[in-house]
């Protein structure tokens, strides 16, 4: 199956797997080689990517970069024993404690996967790094928030940012790595760079108009169902009640990601009603032995 491809700046592409939730890629050409951000999560469509870069880039891909731990954008590491492979500490940390179980489990299910190799970021680093080649300056920032590995990457001169999973159609943090008040923090940083379009983990590119509120409306999304949550249970309101909330009702669109945006939004929900019932409980706890 053919992976998208689209243009988002002169030197600048995004390839998007039709297989996993809409997964985007990224690639920036110069005159002294190529910069892979990301790689898809099968063989097959990283390979496409490969070809792309051989017709445009005779030089070669000289950097991957890894946003972020997760399958579906390390994957494809592999496949360029030649680049210098480019990750946050904590994605390299990540990666050897829970990447190659992980991916056993889905060569299990998958046999497309038997032949990928996790592969190690040997070149890492804490708050951010700089890359430039051929004339392009890559910004590397950590960006922490639906997991402790995450790196946005900054295309200067084009304006384009790669937001990995830091900006999706609807955030997901139904992880125990999440943690939303970094996140908050990490989404707002966001504002510090003029930008003309910024590339989501998944899902469409977002153009220039959609910039800024794309950013405002994650935060004032995350902040919309902590409050919810909160509030239905000073009401003594069931899970039942709370998924009666459509992620619609919090401006966000049901259509993104073939209609996953909706179970994202439910897990989302029941994460945070799972979080605030186990600190009520331990409060209540505390109240109850300071009382005996």
């Amino acid at each position: 199956m053919a992976i998208t491809r689209t243009r988002v700046a002169d030197d600048t592409w995004v390839f998007t797997s039709e297989r996993y939730v809409e997964v985007n890629a990224g690639l920036v050409l110069t005159p002294e080689g190529c910069i892979l951000i990301d790689t898809l999560p099968f063989p097959s469509e990283t390979r496409q990517i490969i070809r792309f870069a051989e017709r445009m880039c005779p030089q070669g891909i000289k950097y991957v970069i890894n946003t972020i731990s997760h399958a579906d954008h390390v994957y494809g590491s592999y496949l360029f024993p030649d680049a210098e492979l480019v990750a946050h500490e904590m994605c390299r940390e990540m990666l050897i404690r829970y990447g190659q179980r992980a991916l056993e489990e889905a060569k299990e299910h998958t046999p497309e996967l038997r032949e990928v190799e996790i592969r190690l970021p040997k070149l890492v680093f804490s708050e951010g790094a700089l890359l430039r080649l051929g004339g392009k300056t890559l910004h590397l920032i950590h960006s922490p928030g639906p997991s402790p590995d995450v790196c946005v990457v900054h295309v200067r001169e084009e304006k384009v940012l790669f937001a990995s999973d830091l900006i999706l159609p609807v955030p997901m943090i139904a992880s125990p790595f999440a943690d939303l008040d970094q996140y908050k923090l990490s989404l707002r940083r966001l504002h510090e760079f003029n930008l003309e379009s910024i590339v989501q983990g998944h899902g469409d590119v977002l153009l220039r108009g959609e910039v800024t509120g794309s950013i405002d409306e994650t935060i004032e999304y995350l902040e919309a169902i902590q409050g919810l949550v909160e509030r239905l249970m000073d009401e003594g309101a069931t899970r039942h009640d709370l998924l009666q909330h459509d992620v619609a009702a919090f401006g966000r669109s049901r259509i993104p990601l073939g209609g996953l945006v909706q179970r994202f939004h439910e897990a989302n929900l029941l994460y945070l009603w799972e979080q605030a019932r186990q600190r009520r409980r331990a409060r209540q706890a505390q109240v109850d032995k300071e009382a005996a």
